[in-house]
């Protein structure tokens, strides 16, 4: 704009200066809002200009327009919020500049080649701003599409950690609860007969149903944000804890041997509680589906992995038990075959001679 008003000064007609200076600002001050108001500013631009060719007769010999047109048609190419209007203003301003022609504004005859340079820089202009605004569409939907596969991984994440806390909470709560009741059981057979025995199986009651709060407040309290809100957080269990596990369920009824074999050597901590989980529900299975049955767990160590068995004998199965093991459709077997996928372990189940067996292979390393 001030350059537009010092050629005003200085150039010598047509108009006297004051009408050029107003003439300089006209044609420049409305490209200060182009970008909020494109179309607008190319109608102001071609509407000064024909008032100037109409009003003042003769060449133009200070603040030359088509400058100011040309970023104006860029502009509305760019900025128009609607693409109609962006051509609309496009071809308005070829339009208005090709009408100048015989309205006299330029100096000697009409040519072919004076209106294909005037096209060739308007649409030039033009289409310069349709290519950024189509530039900007394909980044800000690229933007909205990583966006999106951003959200749909968070709301995977999300979900497979609600998975995992319900794998979880349905070990803790599956093995709790089946060790309670048959303490209960128990306790509430020899009340009368022998108080001081009552007294012992309430009390294991007592201390399995503690445990099993405390490892439910564990899961949830460390999957929240931040730190636990007591401090006095259980560790989560790990294949040390299989002899109390076997004690456990011992105390409850089944008869159970354990035999390990190896050195344990460095585990993760995740792949610890996994085989640890995949032992609870192991036996678990063995409590609810095959009554007193015996059983046996097998815990071997080598350099490459972890080997977990868990058999119980098939003959001594209560009634209605197939010899295939739990019943379908249960989610004990899913879920132990989950937990060593994870990991990138294996589960087979079947029977072998008269024993249904449940036979896991961990690898120390994820694959």
């Amino acid at each position: 704009m001030l350059w537009a008003g010092v050629e005003a000064f200085s150039a010598a007609g047509p108009g006297s200066g004051w009408q050029r200076l107003l003439f300089a600002v006209a044609v420049t001050a409305p490209l200060i809002v182009r970008r909020s108001a494109p179309v607008a500013v190319v109608a102001a631009l071609i509407g000064v200009l024909l008032v100037r060719v109409l009003l003042l007769r003769g060449l133009e010999e200070s603040t030359f327009p088509f400058p100011s047109l040309l970023v104006g048609t860029f502009s509305v190419a760019l900025y128009a919020r609607r693409r109609w209007h962006a051509v609309a203003a496009g071809t308005a301003t070829v339009a208005a500049m090709l009408a100048t022609f015989p309205l006299g504004y330029y100096g000697g005859p009409v040519s072919i080649g004076q209106v294909c340079i005037l096209g060739f820089f308007v649409a030039g202009a033009w289409s310069a701003g349709w290519l950024v605004r189509w530039r900007l569409a394909q980044l800000t939907a690229a933007r909205s599409d990583s966006a999106r596969q951003a959200g749909r991984a968070a709301e995977r994440a999300a979900k497979q950690e609600r998975d995992r806390i319900a794998r979880e909470i349905h070990d803790v709560v599956a093995h709790s609860l089946s060790i309670i009741a048959v303490q209960a059981g128990a306790a509430e057979a020899l009340i009368d007969v022998s108080p001081d025995a009552a007294r012992e199986h309430i009390g294991a009651a007592r201390r399995t149903a503690r445990e099993a709060l405390g490892e439910m407040r564990h899961v949830l309290e460390v999957t929240r944000d931040g730190e636990s809100t007591d401090g006095r957080l259980l560790p989560q269990p790990t294949l040390e804890r299989v002899p109390d596990l076997v004690e456990e369920v011992r105390a409850a009824g089944l008869p159970v041997t354990l035999t390990v074999e190896g050195e344990r050597g460095a585990i993760p901590a995740g792949l610890d509680l996994a085989a640890f989980r995949i032992v609870q529900e192991a036996l678990t299975n063995a409590r609810r589906h095959a009554g007193g049955a015996p059983t046996s767990v097998r815990i071997g160590y080598d350099d490459t992995g972890i080997d977990l068995e868990v058999s119980n004998q098939v003959s001594n199965q209560v009634p209605g038990t197939t010899a295939a093991g739990p019943p379908a459709g249960g989610s004990g077997l899913v879920g132990m075959r989950e937990r060593a996928r994870v990991y990138g372990g294996s589960v087979t189940t079947g029977v072998t001679g008269e024993a249904f067996t449940v036979t896991v292979r961990l690898p120390r390393s994820a694959p």
